[in-house]
């Protein structure tokens, strides 16, 4: 639902907006973050500003882009569950963890079933906080960029970060049997996450 509808703007005016600029807007989910990004000049650093806060602050979750959203969700289910790589990736973590990386990153089609724009507006509201947040910005004076965002993110709210889900590594076996002439093997290991320790930081990104 990112860059869809907001209260402010329709979703063919925010296209028509960020077209006018010669922008690039893109939005990823990861089992640990969500990232909307905007790519364009420098020079139009504000309008660009005002338009990411707005698509992540003000969602309009409307019924219609909500449904079509959610189809096309279960197209990309359907086109994962036919990807035997994304499939061992997945099994990857089901096995290797309990707790909370243990779950899929890509929901079941019953789970998508039970999405609504009250389930979409509850996570927002929970989520998306001030102790949740990080603005980054590369190209772009610091002193400038402050003066343009303090005044459309001074009023976010500024509630207790909840307790962060809890996992273990355990480690585990998955074999799958599938009709295809094509064998798939991963091996994976537990290693220091987050870019706490630099040097480990940097260690496993060489590898």
């Amino acid at each position: 639902m990112a860059f869809k509808s907001t209260v402010n703007r329709t979703h063919l005016q925010l296209v028509r907006e960020v077209e006018a600029i010669g922008g690039n807007v893109s939005a990823s989910a990861s089992r640990e973050q969500m990232s909307y990004t905007y790519d364009a000049l420098k020079s139009y650093t504000p309008e660009m500003v005002e338009v990411l806060i707005d698509s992540v602050r003000n969602p309009a979750f409307l019924d219609w882009e909500v449904k079509e959203q959610l189809q096309n969700i279960k197209s990309e289910i359907a086109d994962v569950s036919a990807n035997p790589q994304g499939l061992l990736l997945e099994a990857l973590h089901s096995v290797g963890y309990s707790g909370a990386l243990a779950k899929p990153l890509m929901a079941s089609e019953s789970a998508v079933n039970r999405l609504d724009v009250s389930s979409l507006e509850e996570f927002v509201a929970e989520h998306y906080t001030a102790p949740r947040m990080v603005l980054a910005a590369s190209g772009v004076d610091h002193d400038a960029l402050i003066s343009v965002v303090e005044p459309l993110l001074s009023d976010l709210p500024c509630v207790k970060r909840p307790e962060e889900p809890k996992y273990v590594y355990v480690g585990g076996d998955y074999r799958c049997q599938a009709d295809s002439p094509n064998t798939y093997i991963a091996l994976a290991f537990e290693v220091p996450g987050g870019w706490n320790q630099e040097k480990t930081a940097m260690v496993v990104t060489v590898l």
